[in-house]
């Protein structure tokens, strides 16, 4: 049995030091408009049109961890900007961690809402095996197997989209050294291979329980900055996956992900669409947000990210989200299904950076920052006229983004 999740949930691994990893307006009315006038307008939200790629539209979400204290007010709040979809951690094997996720799914998909489940086993990063790498293969791939088995047949009646773990090719000793992550061999080291025999059990387990179930499962493998040799690795190691995760952090002064040369030819997303799989890029939020912070030998420099509007540092983050998200649905390099975003509120008791990623400020939702205004002008949400006022008068969302492009063209 794995340490409890609720005691010591190991989230983000960081991110790498590279390009992935970034006075209000009011409604004057004026005097002269009648009172009745400026009452209809406050009452007034404004339904937005959701993104399309393609022929496709992309399915906006985030990431929200198991729920938190209140799943009917949050499930209210995703419902009213349109996000649909939710990431959830997974700790199936712990009966009150279980408990609480059929729980909170219950309430989220009352309103519509799907999730994808990123669970975890005992080799898993922060757990007691995750560098046994002098165990018998076999047993480790077969122990994942039954760890993976009981989550599943527990959770198959409401989840779609499984994922292996969360930032596999960020554990520690999985990269060998001096190695960029891009090619095959980069990770076939004892901990790439430890965790390769583990995925392989886990998503074996999660394939068996589709056929025998005839429930339409799907895998997803995730990766990070250029870690593709990550994939190509897991893949002739035998590791089963359906979907492509991406985890995407870049900076307002980097190229977008389709055209970026420091991930390869094509960008991140020429690069994913090698494996002719759907790609859900399911975290996703400004470089910005790491200014100023160490992680490791990892140093983010840049102006320190205050957190608050009218900041430069923050307000070039919300640059960011809206240049890049608006390039992610004008691409058609990849076959992208979804963006999560990283993720629903801050977190205060954490250090920088990972206090302060949330679309909220706050726990109960009150306080909702301009990167949530954006992602729900992309996602097809309710804006009220003040919000998109704010929205406006910095030229971001959607509609707003594509007429600025269609004017620059």
């Amino acid at each position: 049995m794995m340490t409890s999740p609720l005691s010591n949930p190991p989230r983000k691994l960081g991110a790498a030091n590279n390009p992935i990893f970034f006075p209000k307006p009011g409604l004057n009315a004026g005097k002269s408009r009648p009172w009745f006038i400026l009452t209809l307008l406050a009452l007034t939200f404004l339904t937005t049109t959701p993104a399309k790629s393609g022929t496709n539209t992309i399915q906006l979400g985030v990431n929200i961890h198991d729920g938190g204290g209140d799943p009917k007010v949050l499930a209210d709040k995703l419902a009213e900007r349109n996000l649909k979809l939710v990431r959830m951690d997974l700790w199936g094997n712990d009966p009150r961690y279980l408990a609480k996720f059929r729980n909170a799914f219950t309430t989220l998909n009352s309103k519509g809402i799907a999730v994808q489940a990123t669970f975890y086993v005992s080799f898993s990063h922060g757990q007691k095996r995750n560098q046994d790498v002098g165990a018998d293969l076999k047993e480790v791939e077969q122990s994942a197997y039954k760890q993976t088995l009981i989550q599943i047949n527990a959770t198959k009646d409401l989840v779609r989209d499984y994922e292996l773990q969360n930032e596999t090719s960020l554990y520690p000793n999985i990269l060998a050294t001096n190695s960029t992550g891009q090619k095959t061999g980069d990770f076939d080291t004892p901990e790439g291979r430890l965790q390769a025999a583990s995925l392989r059990g886990m998503s074996r387990a999660v394939d068996d329980v589709r056929k025998s179930s005839g429930l339409p499962l799907r895998i997803i493998l995730g990766t990070v900055g250029r870690h593709w040799g990550f994939l190509t690795f897991m893949q002739q190691q035998g590791v089963l996956f359906d979907v492509v995760g991406y985890h995407a952090y870049p900076h307002l002064k980097h190229q977008p992900l389709d055209q970026n040369p420091w991930f390869g030819s094509g960008g991140a997303l020429g690069q994913l669409s090698r494996f002719n799989k759907p790609v859900t890029i399911n975290e996703f939020n400004a470089g910005e947000i790491y200014n100023g912070t160490t992680n490791g030998a990892n140093r983010h420099p840049g102006p320190n990210y205050q957190n608050k509007t009218g900041d430069e540092a923050t307000e070039d983050g919300f640059k960011s989200v809206n240049k890049h998200l608006l390039a992610i649905v004008n691409q058609n390099a990849a076959n992208v299904e979804s963006v999560l975003f990283y993720e629903i509120w801050d977190e205060p008791r954490k250090a920088a950076p990972e206090n302060r990623f949330g679309l909220f400020y706050d726990f109960t939702l009150q306080q909702p920052k301009i990167s949530l205004l954006i992602a729900t002008s992309f996602a097809g949400g309710t804006l009220s006229p003040a919000e998109q006022n704010e929205l406006t008068a910095r030229g971001m969302g959607l509609t707003a983004s594509r007429g600025i492009e269609t004017k620059r063209n």
